[in-house]
C-alpha cells in the first residue's frame, strides 16, 4: 500500500468531513427553528435508543471488522451472525415501543445501517476514507431536504427523514460495492468458532464504542430520564456545536485503524501514533478557539432558541480537547486487535460519567452532565496516556485547553489567540518539524496530482 495515498485519503476524507459537517449544521439549524423544543428532545431521545441499539447490531463494526477483514479471518460467519442479531434487535424494538408509532421507522431502519457500516468498512479497508464521508454528506443532504418535507409532522417527521435518507444512501451503497458484498455472502455459513473469536475482540471495541457513547450519546439518554426534553434539547445542540471541532481526529482516525492493522512495527507503529495524537490535538485546540470566540454570533444568527448554551459548550469543548487525544490513542489498540488494553481506562471513564450523571442532573440538568462528561473525558485521557506510554503529552494538553476559556472570556477577541498558542505548540513539541512537513508533504501531493 502506497503510504501516500492513505494520507492523501485521509486528506481528503477530511474536506469531505468538513462538507459533511457543514450539512450537520444545517441540519441542526432546521431541527432548531423549524420543530419545537420538544418536538426536537423527543426525537433526540429516541435517537439516543436507536444509536445504542446500533452499537451491538454493528458489533465491532468498523473497529473490529476491518482489522480481521485486513488480516483474511472468516468475515462470513459474521456477516450473516450480524444480520441476524439485527433482525432480533427490531423484533424487540417492535414489542418494547409498539405503542410509540413515531419510533417505528427508526426501528425498521437498524438491518439497514447494519448494511451501511459493512459498506463503510469495505471502504476504509480500500483506504478509500473519503468515500465514507461523501456518502456521510450525501445521506445529510437527503436527511435535511426531507425534514423541511416533513417539517410539520413533529418527532415523527424527524423519525421518517432520518430513516428514509440512510436506507437511499445504504441502497447506492450495496449497490455500488455488490461485489464485496457478494463475496462476504456468498458463502452461506456460520461457523460459530470464528464469531466466538470475532466476539471476543469486538466485545472490547462495543464495550469502547458504549463508553464513548457514555460521554456522548448515553448521556441523552441519561438525562431525559432524570430531567427533561427542553433539556435534552439544549444539551444536544450544545453537544453537536462542541462536536464540529473534532473533525480532525475523526478524519485521521480512519487512516490510523487500517494503518495499525497494517504496520508490523512496533516502534513505527507507535511513531505514527505519537504523530496522529499530536496534529489531532493541536488543530482540535484551535478550532476550539475559533469556535468558541465566534458561538454568540453562530447562537444569535441560526440558533436564536438556543441562546444562553453558550457556557455549556465551553466546557464540552474542553471535554473534545480531551476526547481528541484517547480517542486517537483507542483507535490505534483496536487497529492492532488489542482492544482489551483500553477496556479498563474507557470503562472506567463510563463507570464515573454514569455516577456523576445520576448524582449532578437532578439538582443541576445540564449543567450538571457537561461537568460529568468533562471529568469523565479527562480521566479517559489521563489513563490511556499512561496505557501508552505517552505520558509527557498529559500537562501541556492542560494547559494549552486553558485558552479556550480564556477565549470564552474574550468573545470574538479570542480569534487572537490562535496565532500565540499554534507558536506556543510548536515551541513545546506538541507540533514538531517532521509534523509540519509530513502535512505540508500530503497538501504538495494532492495539488500535484501524484
Amino acid at each position: 500500500m502506497n503510504k501516500n495515498k492513505g494520507k492523501k485519503e485521509t486528506v481528503y476524507f477530511f474536506g469531505w468531513n468538513f462538507v459533511s459537517k457543514a450539512i450537520t449544521y444545517l441540519v441542526l439549524f432546521v431541527l432548531a427553528n423549524l420543530f419545537s423544543v420538544e418536538a426536537y428532545g423527543k426525537a433526540a431521545y429516541a435517537l439516543s435508543i436507536f444509536n445504542l441499539a446500533l452499537l451491538f447490531i454493528l458489533m465491532g463494526m468498523p473497529h473490529t471488522f476491518v482489522p480481521w477483514y485486513v488480516k483474511k479471518k472468516d468475515s462470513s460467519s459474521i456477516g450473516y451472525f450480524s444480520l441476524i442479531i439485527s433482525l432480533l434487535f427490531v423484533m424487540l424494538g417492535f414489542v418494547l415501543f409498539w405503542k410509540e408509532i413515531w419510533i417505528f421507522p427508526l426501528i425498521i431502519a437498524l438491518p439497514f445501517f447494519l448494511l451501511k457500516g459493512m459498506g463503510e468498512s469495505f471502504l476504509r479497508i480500500k483506504h478509500k476514507h473519503h468515500f465514507v464521508q461523501i456518502f456521510g454528506a450525501l445521506s445529510m443532504l437527503i436527511y435535511l431536504g426531507f425534514l423541511v418535507f416533513f417539517s410539520k409532522f413533529n418527532e415523527m417527521g424527524i423519525t421518517v427523514s432520518f430513516a428514509l435518507a440512510h436506507l437511499i444512501v445504504t441502497l447506492i451503497l450495496v449497490y455500488l460495492l455488490r461485489g464485496e458484498f457478494f463475496k462476504l455472502f456468498s458463502k452461506i455459513n456460520i461457523n460459530f468458532n470464528s464469531v466466538k473469536n470475532y466476539l471476543k475482540k469486538a466485545f472490547f471495541t462495543t464495550f469502547i464504542a458504549v463508553s464513548f457513547s457514555f460521554l456522548g450519546l448515553i448521556d441523552s439518554f441519561i438525562l431525559g430520564l432524570l430531567s427533561n426534553y427542553k433539556n435534552v434539547a439544549d444539551y444536544t445542540v450544545s453537544n453537536s456545536l462542541a462536536g464540529v471541532v473534532m473533525v480532525v481526529p475523526i478524519s485521521l482516525s480512519m487512516f490510523l485503524l487500517t494503518r495499525s492493522a497494517e504496520i508490523k512495527n512496533k516502534k513505527k507503529s507507535l511513531e505514527v501514533l505519537k504523530r496522529v495524537v499530536r496534529i489531532s490535538y493541536s488543530f482540535t485546540l484551535l478550532a476550539s478557539i475559533g469556535l468558541i470566540s465566534l458561538l454568540s454570533l453562530v447562537l444569535k444568527y441560526f440558533f436564536p432558541k438556543y441562546l444562553g448554551v453558550e457556557f455549556f459548550v465551553l466546557i464540552l469543548l474542553m471535554g473534545t480537547l480531551f476526547l481528541s487525544i484517547y480517542h486517537t490513542i483507542a483507535t490505534h489498540y483496536t487497529g492492532k486487535l488489542n482492544p482489551e488494553k483500553i477496556f479498563y481506562p474507557l470503562g472506567l471513564a463510563a463507570i464515573i460519567n454514569i455516577l456523576l450523571d445520576i448524582l449532578l442532573i437532578p439538582n443541576y440538568g445540564v449543567y450538571g452532565i457537561v461537568f460529568a462528561t468533562v471529568i469523565a473525558h479527562l480521566f479517559a485521557m489521563a489513563l490511556l496516556l499512561r496505557t501508552s506510554n505517552l505520558g509527557s503529552y498529559f500537562l501541556p494538553s492542560i494547559f494549552f485547553s486553558g485558552f479556550i476559556i480564556w477565549a470564552y472570556f474574550l468573545g470574538t477577541l479570542g480569534l487572537v489567540l490562535i496565532a500565540p498558542v499554534a507558536v506556543g505548540l510548536v515551541i513545546t513539541g506538541m507540533i514538531t518539524k517532521e509534523d509540519r512537513n509530513v502535512i505540508w508533504k500530503v497538501i504538495k501531493t494532492i495539488f500535484n496530482g501524484n
